[in-house]
């Protein structure tokens, strides 16, 4: 039985980046078919009771932009920190909700790098349009996916979510980038 890695993501989490970065490799290396999540980050601290993103508070975030830097180094990937962050992701988000599993990780990849490296701003439907196409960007205001967004950060939160990038192969959940390595090892087993 092949197994499957849940990777529920947000293109305003920066670690979600990241993680977008390694996970298709760790996917196609373990055998593992891999099935992106969008989800609302801000809908998933709301429902947890986290007020605000870990790297946004005074002490944390002059090292998180260090982090960053140095995680961009090592995986040699472009990373350039954008004037506004967070940045609101609600039009993103619905659009990758929008799109079948196949369309989602293209579309995924473009919003990450536009928002991630290109500094663009991803809250602005002109641009997101440019990325993923008009169509896309005008099905995003339909109840069904504005729906499905909805019910996929409530699943996330079910599930045990309380971050991202989060991962789960069946019950099992591996929380951040960094435990991505232990994500492959269990695939392995």
């Amino acid at each position: 039985m092949e197994k499957q890695i849940d990777f529920y993501f947000d293109v305003a989490s920066p670690y979600s980046y990241v993680a977008s970065k390694l996970i298709e490799d760790v996917a196609q290396r373990s055998n593992a078919k891999l099935h992106w999540k969008p989800i609302l980050l801000g809908g998933v601290f709301k429902a947890v009771g986290t007020q605000s993103a870990p790297g946004l508070t005074p002490e944390k975030k002059p090292y998180m932009l260090k982090d960053l830097q140095r995680l961009a180094e090592f995986y040699k990937f472009s990373l350039n920190m954008p004037p506004v962050f967070p940045i609101r992701t609600v039009l993103a988000m619905r659009v990758l909700s929008g799109l079948t599993q196949e369309n989602i990780p293209t579309a995924a990849h473009s919003l990450f790098n536009a928002y991630w490296d290109e500094n663009l701003d991803i809250a602005d439907p002109e641009v997101v349009a440019s990325l993923v196409g008009q169509d896309a960007v005008e099905q995003a205001g339909m109840h069904d996916i504005k729906q499905a967004l909805f019910q996929t950060t409530e699943e996330a939160v079910k599930r045990g979510t309380f971050g991202a990038p989060t991962f789960f192969v069946g019950d099992e959940m591996f929380f951040g980038h960094d435990r991505m390595h232990l994500l492959e090892q269990y695939l392995r087993n």
